[in-house]
């Protein structure tokens, strides 16, 4: 992986982490700056001498509510929405302002209608109800945060003008398992219906592809980690084992996912690892970072793992209304101008079928579009 990846071009991977090790050690070495002593450090820290009443005034003196001015975009409500605000969020200038700055801000807000797939814009920020009962300690516990990236196909000798997108970023106790991880990453393919449908589109559709195919495994620096929890799993590790002994990789080993906490594992920070399931749907996954718990962070276990954002990507709609999103995939149609065409529910039904007998030659597939997955 090391000689493809060239880790000594990427700046930003670190150095390998033994998570448990660092923080037990990172724990002991941090006073505690917290819970009482905080009104008492404040002044410290100023080099004043001053009451907490005083130091009260001069907080609300202080505070950014005073730079409030009149007509000013109206505060974004985060958890309502469950969503970033925008970097340029567009406002209403002052016609008699003579500030270059809003004078060129109302050229570019005219100029600029579409803004480009910035990182931090390409992403719904997710707040959560902090829980009122805690059992989780400030500083005695870390969290993890995973990015998973949306799967792509790769080609030999053909490289890609456009990087992988990040899908779903979620945040993890060290003490948790693996598996815990792979619950939460939310698949498309996961989701889907195995098997062709064009004779029969009633066919029942309760089984889905997850309830059969359930094995899979987490490739992280010289280990497969593997999802045993179910008897009929497969081990997906061993036919790529056997290739890479061919050729001249290796060795690697293997391990239980169910039996893996990520406090045991030694990672590099913004290093590519690999989450495959589904047999060949393949996702790259990062770990961004790795922090102690402070007291803005939910102090309940039971709430991670959860989601720190989502990709904001658009539906697939209907290829002929263009009104509905797509619940059905064809391939092979004769009687439409696109290989595959996605239907929504009615059009694929009115156009494909009359009386209920199929039309033409033609495959079909039950589509589930990722916006509808969580």
């Amino acid at each position: 992986m090391e000689s493809v990846y060239e880790k000594g071009h990427r700046s930003w991977v670190s150095e390998k982490v033994c998570l448990g090790d660092y923080f037990s050690k990172f724990e002991a070495a941090v006073p505690n700056t917290t819970g009482a002593t905080r009104n008492i450090m404040v002044p410290k820290l100023m080099d004043v001498s001053l009451s907490r009443e005083e130091i009260k005034i001069l907080s609300d003196t202080c505070s950014i509510d005073q730079l409030q001015v009149p007509e000013e975009p109206r505060v974004v409500d985060v958890k309502c929405v469950k969503t970033r605000p925008g970097l340029f969020d567009k406002s209403k200038m002052p016609e008699t302002s003579e500030l270059e700055t809003l004078k060129f801000l109302s050229k570019r807000i005219v100029n600029e209608e579409v803004i480009g797939n910035l990182k931090y814009r390409s992403g719904i920020w997710i707040t959560d109800t902090v829980s009122k009962a805690r059992d989780l300690k400030v500083g005695k516990q870390f969290l993890v945060i995973v990015r998973v990236y949306e799967p792509f196909r790769h080609k030999v000798g053909i490289r890609k003008n456009h990087p992988p997108r990040c899908d779903q970023e979620i945040v993890l106790l060290g003490h948790q398992m693996l598996t815990d991880l792979r619950d939460k990453i939310h698949c498309p393919s996961d989701f889907a219906v195995a098997g062709e449908l064009s004779e029969n589109p009633d066919a029942d559709l309760t089984q889905r592809t997850m309830d059969v195919y359930k094995s899979g495994f987490i490739f992280i620096e010289d280990t497969f980690y593997n999802d045993f929890r179910h008897h009929t799993n497969l081990d997906y590790s061993h036919v790529i084992r056997k290739w890479a002994a061919t050729h001249g990789l290796g060795p690697f080993k293997t391990a239980c996912m169910e039996k893996t906490k990520f406090e045991d594992l030694t990672v590099r920070m913004g290093y590519p690892y690999v989450y495959q399931h589904q047999g060949n749907c393949e996702h790259l996954i990062v770990f961004s970072d790795a922090r102690l718990l402070h007291g803005n962070d939910s102090l309940t276990s039971k709430s991670y793992p959860c989601y720190r954002s989502l990709s904001s990507a658009n539906a697939r709609y209907c290829m002929l209304c263009n009104l509905y999103i797509a619940r059905w995939i064809t391939c092979e149609n004769e009687r439409v101008p696109y290989d595959p065409c996605y239907f929504c529910e009615h059009c694929f039904r009115s156009y494909n079928y009359v009386d209920g007998k199929k039309v033409g030659k033609f495959k079909a597939y039950r589509f589930f579009d990722k916006t509808t997955a969580l």
